[in-house]
């Protein structure tokens, strides 16, 4: 058993078998302790499969989480010609290649959202399109994952978020990029852990 989590307000014991995407993943023995509001208790007996969307400037970071806590895929999806119509497109065969129980975005609308116009308006087509496949979806304010992550004696950060998820996940361990500097641009990799993370935040609701 290693627990995870273990810096912020939960923590969940998981026994020490990882999957790789599209692996089985044995929950068993899951033992949950909450020490905010969020709770697993909720949880379905058949898997609820979330697809989590994060937007870059080339495109979208994406995560498939099926409850609990099994990482079916991930990665970066890279559109060309004009960015709005493509990352719609994209995000398309994506939902029909893994046909999602339910889509989670990020609340731009909410307080805490850092996003540009053209990135709040993608965020409001994706949530349209997801929509219109009839498949149920989510938005979920920046600062809430800054709070499923956090511990009562610190807050949480992109990067300490990031450190957490590659510990639970260990199958993404080699994507974490560098610490940034200050001077530097966000590496583009970061926007699957920040999907991960809405995900997971959705999942600890």
């Amino acid at each position: 058993m290693r627990k995870i989590f273990s810096g912020s307000r939960f923590s969940i014991l998981l026994p020490d078998v990882r999957a790789g995407p599209l692996s089985l993943f044995e929950t068993r023995s899951r033992l949950i302790t909450n020490h905010n509001s969020f709770s697993m208790s909720h949880t379905p007996t058949d898997p609820t499969r979330i697809f989590a969307l994060d937007p870059t400037t080339k495109g979208f970071g994406y995560a498939i989480l099926e409850t609990p806590f099994r990482l079916v895929d991930w990665g970066l999806a890279h559109v060309s010609g004009e960015k709005e119509s493509g990352a719609v497109a994209r995000f398309e065969e994506l939902l029909d290649q893994y046909r999602p129980d339910i889509v989670i975005l990020e609340d731009s609308a909410a307080a805490g959202s850092r996003r540009r116009p053209r990135v709040q308006k993608l965020l409001e087509k994706l949530r349209d399109t997801v929509r219109e496949h009839g498949i149920a979806v989510h938005m979920i304010p920046r600062l809430a994952v800054i709070e499923c992550f956090s511990s009562p004696d610190k807050r949480a950060t992109k990067f300490s978020i990031t450190q957490n998820l590659a510990e639970t996940f260990p199958e993404l361990a080699a994507k974490v990029p560098q610490r940034r500097k200050i001077w530097q641009s966000e590496d583009e990799r970061i926007a699957t852990f920040d999907a991960l993370a809405l995900a997971v935040t959705y999942a600890m609701k």
